[in-house]
């Protein structure tokens, strides 16, 4: 005896598959030449694919990577006092990287979050910016969120919800290296991080003497903020390990 499929079962699959040719649509369209349609439909578009769907692979020729981005944290303990900044990207670097073979993955975490976050800050508009820039020393993201979303000229809610994500688990990551580096009884009550990004002389450029491009990317300060199930003495012995 044939077997047909419920209705149900049919109707969901075919809304599955035209949200998958949609989507694959859209994608063509972001990723091919100009034209007329991508300029048509380019804000919708661009709000629809940034930043969770950007695709941005350019380890090799015609663009190959030319910049290099890096974080850096510092702790406060009160509004007015605060301690140096420290490239938490250069230590990583220097104790996982620099001349082995084989590294490992942690080594580059904070600057995949560090090109991620200023990639789209980046993007955003200059009272964006001005707004990120900003101390906030309790319910820091809602504030932030509120005052981003009522912005006239804002960006996509996607791409502020994608950076103040990024902004808080910097901050999460801002306060276990503050633990660990100044010590949990030295009265840290707020971090805070930037982002340098060193874009490299281009080949046109090779001979003449010139300084690196260097943009600072600014976040304000931040509460201490950690999450359940973080472990301090784990973090703090890598850390540890770095600073050997």
């Amino acid at each position: 005896m044939q077997q047909t499929r419920p209705v149900w079962l049919k109707f969901l699959a075919g809304i599955a598959g035209l949200a998958v040719a949609a989507h694959l649509a859209v994608t063509a369209l972001f990723v091919g030449p100009d034209n007329a349609a991508k300029d048509a439909l380019k804000e919708p578009m661009n709000a629809y694919m940034l930043p969770m769907f950007q695709q941005n692979w350019s380890l090799f020729a015609p663009n190959p990577i030319g910049t290099e981005r890096s974080l850096l944290v510092r702790a406060w303990f009160d509004d007015q006092r605060h301690t140096e900044w420290v490239d938490v990207t250069e230590l990583e670097i220097d104790a996982a990287v620099l001349h082995n073979l084989t590294p490992s993955r942690v080594g580059i975490v904070t600057r995949r979050v560090a090109t991620r976050i200023g990639q789209q800050h980046g993007r955003m508009t200059t009272e964006e910016r001005r707004a990120l820039a900003s101390h906030y020393h309790d319910d820091a993201w809602n504030r932030l969120n509120a005052r981003l979303m009522r912005e006239e000229d804002r960006s996509p809610a996607s791409r502020i919800a994608y950076v103040l994500r990024y902004d808080r688990a910097i901050t999460a990551y801002a306060t276990q290296f503050a633990y660990a580096w100044w010590g949990e009884d030295a009265g840290i009550k707020y971090v805070q991080f930037k982002t340098e990004e060193e874009r490299a002389i281009s080949f046109a450029d090779r001979h003449r003497d010139l300084d690196p491009r260097v943009t600072t990317r600014e976040f304000g300060r931040r509460p201490l903020l950690e999450h359940d199930g973080q472990d301090r003495e784990a973090f703090a012995a890598a850390i540890e390990r770095f600073a050997k």
